[in-house]
């Protein structure tokens, strides 16, 4: 006859029931601490391709010159073109680079005050016909022959007026920012989807930050330029004496005969100022 099951055949013994929970605690415990390493070991190689293929523009300077009436930017920065965006500009896709400046004032009671944010294009193309590089901004093109040149006009900011001297205030503190990237947007729209998924596109500087006070002495005009010392004319050599001619031992007889002779006594008379003046007898 079949015996009847009872309960007390399926409990497990307690010592045993604490062995397999902490077994399979510790299971979890061990799977999850590998799953977290295994993960913090991609982030940190992924951090460090992005740091190793990160094509960086350095800014290496930036400042503001006050100049007739208005305030000029002057900056540098320093980047080389990756392979694949330098054979694109080769094949004819220009390049464009902005420059972007700010320029902004902190106040306490509200938010920061920004009064100046301009930006400014640079298009860089290859002419193959002509096999030179032509820079275009602000209407100005420039050709060149080489690569190389053309970039360090690039990178070399100057003489850029980004405000006016109404926008900020004498004796004011300023922060102000610039930046370089070469932007995106602008290229053709299968090279925009390539280029926002490939980290040689991505070129772009940090922000370059500096403090800017603006001269209380604007209405002051500027210091007048040193006089140019004329140059010193070299002694024109002495020109030599010429000898005096002698004069003819009869000059004096024949002057004196000549004033002793009837007709010079009649001319001198008739051409005298006294003669000319004095009217003739009879005349009223």
């Amino acid at each position: 006859m079949v015996s009847t099951l009872r309960l007390s055949d399926f409990r497990v013994p307690a010592d045993r029931a604490r062995t397999v929970a902490g077994t399979w605690c510790n299971d979890t415990t061990c799977l999850l601490q590998r799953a977290c390493a295994a993960l913090a070991l991609v982030l940190a190689c992924l951090l460090w391709a992005g740091t190793v293929g990160a094509q960086v523009i350095e800014a290496t300077e930036a400042r503001i010159e006050y100049q007739d009436n208005g305030f000029e930017l002057t900056a540098s920065f320093d980047f080389d073109l990756p392979p694949a965006v330098e054979d694109a500009l080769n094949k004819g896709i220009s390049l464009y680079f902005m420059v972007e400046f700010q320029l902004s004032r902190p106040r306490w009671y509200w938010f920061d005050e920004k009064p100046v944010n301009t930006s400014r294009t640079i298009r860089l193309s290859y002419q193959p016909l002509t096999r030179q590089y032509r820079v275009s901004t602000g209407g100005l093109q420039i050709p060149f022959a080489r690569l190389k040149s053309a970039l360090q006009f690039i990178q070399r900011v100057h003489g850029w007026r980004v405000f006016d001297r109404g926008a900020v205030k004498p004796g004011e503190s300023y922060h102000a920012e610039v930046r370089m990237k070469l932007d995106l947007s602008q290229l053709p729209k299968p090279f925009q989807i390539n280029a926002v998924n490939t980290r040689e596109w991505n070129l772009a500087s940090d922000w370059r930050r500096f403090t800017y006070t603006v001269p209380t002495d604007l209405n002051a005009p500027p210091p007048p330029p040193p006089p140019a010392s004329a140059p010193a004319l070299p002694a024109s050599p002495a020109m030599p004496a010429m000898p005096a001619s002698p004069v003819p031992a009869s000059a004096p007889a024949a002057s004196a005969e000549l004033r002793a002779s009837p007709f010079a006594q009649t001319v001198s008379t008739a051409l005298s100022p006294f003669a000319l003046v004095q009217a003739a007898p009879g005349q009223p």
